[in-house]
């Protein structure tokens, strides 16, 4: 790893923060097999390759792009060959695929939606703190000579802010205690 610049970071399923975008994957891959087990029990497996070929070729939101266009610098060919126009099965057959091919894109949207608002209502605003404002420092990163972190003291201050650094970080006046 050390060779090919890679940086392990080491998962267990109890802790899978450590790779959340896999764990968004398959977030978005078990919601389309429940689609495909409420509404296709007969079929579902056969349909997998086209759930896949629809989840490549749709935009995802933290690149901006589809991940065959991130894949292979293009998108793929979605008009077919006009030899098929002259077989009326393979008419039908394209025209399923690309009712299917929508309504896979559709769910994949509503899931993206679903996600996003349960992720969101979970989060709060922060709060508007100012320059003068008393608040508490969460002391979890802070080391003392107690024996035990868990019979320490959770929070210290407060403390007057002084400065904004970032947009969710300030400069507190310790030597006020």
């Amino acid at each position: 790893m050390k060779k090919l610049d890679i940086h392990s970071n080491i998962s267990t399923a109890f802790h899978p923060q450590t790779d959340g975008q896999s764990e968004a994957l398959n977030q978005v891959l078990e919601q389309y097999l429940r689609i495909f087990c409420s509404y296709h029990q007969d079929d579902w497996v056969d349909l997998l390759p086209f759930a896949e070929f629809s989840y490549n070729n749709s935009v995802n939101t933290s690149t901006k792009m589809t991940p065959f266009y991130a894949e292979y610098g293009q998108h793929p060919r979605s008009i077919w060959p006009s030899i098929q126009d002259k077989c009326v099965a393979g008419n039908e057959y394209v025209d399923n695929l690309e009712k299917l091919r929508e309504e896979l894109r559709q769910n994949l949207t509503d899931a993206r939606e679903r996600m996003r608002k349960f992720y969101d209502r979970k989060r709060e605003p922060q709060p508007d703190f100012k320059v003068g404002d008393k608040v508490l420092l969460n002391a979890k990163h802070i080391q003392t000579l107690r024996l035990s972190k868990k019979l320490d003291h959770r929070m210290r201050g407060p403390w007057t802010i002084i400065k904004r650094v970032g947009p969710r970080a300030f400069k507190l006046d310790l030597k006020e205690n």
